[in-house]
């Protein structure tokens, strides 16, 4: 039980890592996005 415990921790920050990393690469693609279409008009 305490394994699992100290386990936790690890687990979270990597899905925290994981997390932070798409939201950055999809506003990274959104903004891209957006100011190619904004370009095109």
């Amino acid at each position: 039980m305490s394994e699992i415990i100290k386990k936790l921790p690890s687990e979270i920050k990597k899905n925290k890592l994981k997390t932070g990393v798409a939201v950055v690469l999809s506003a990274y693609w959104g903004v891209i996005i957006v100011g190619t279409l904004i370009s095109l008009d």
